[in-house]
């Protein structure tokens, strides 16, 4: 049986990234504005939006994959439909993507909760040992500094080489593209192993 693309993950290609591209296109915007009184760097701020924009779809789409396993676990253990809130409750109350930060040891503990344990991101991603790994966790650094507004630590971001710029931020969105794939075909071979079927259909 083929691989299909979860509905999360589809959203996360489609939707999720057309948020992304109304703020790249309104730190451009605001980077052509001429004339006296202009502040000294009026992009600035958008471009803090755009890295705390991107963290957060994905994180979003981290939420919805793990709320569309949990059900999709649920329905196909057949419980009585009574005690599917009860079972739901347990499998994604207190998630630590719900708390903080979609990182890598957030969403591995998550998804252990559902079964999928180990969650080997390099079976479906040939870039992430060479690469992916080191940089998922300088976006997330990245989006911590500027949610809290930690100066200290962005400068010291920016002296490694770490921008809380639109263009660097734009230049990593291929490695949430690599990770969002790769967990989603992580999660349909987990799912196809447990329940015999396609994951996806209902």
């Amino acid at each position: 049986m083929a691989y299909s693309r979860s509905e999360p993950l589809q959203r996360w290609l489609g939707p999720r990234a057309e948020v992304l591209g109304v703020v790249t296109r309104a730190h451009a915007e605001a980077g052509e504005l001429t004339g006296p009184g202009r502040p000294l760097d009026v992009s600035k701020p958008l471009a803090h939006a755009f890295v705390v924009t991107a963290v957060a779809e994905f994180q979003g789409f981290t939420r919805d994959l793990h709320d569309l396993t949990a059900e999709r676990l649920i329905n196909g253990a057949g419980i009585p439909s009574h005690l599917v809130p009860l079972i739901t409750e347990g499998l994604t109350r207190g998630r630590q993507i719900d708390r903080g930060n979609a990182d890598l040891r957030a969403i591995k503990s998550d998804f252990a909760r559902l079964g999928l344990s180990p969650m080997d991101l390099a079976r479906h991603n040939s870039s992430w040992a060479s690469r992916d790994s080191s940089e998922l966790p300088l976006l997330f650094s990245l989006r911590n500094a500027v949610a809290h507004g930690n100066q200290r630590e962005l400068r010291d971001l920016r002296a490694a080489g770490t921008l809380d710029t639109v263009t660097w931020v734009r230049g990593r969105l291929p490695v949430l593209n690599r990770m969002a794939r790769s967990m989603d075909h992580l999660v349909w071979d987990h799912l196809h192993g447990t329940l015999g079927t396609d994951p996806w259909r209902r």
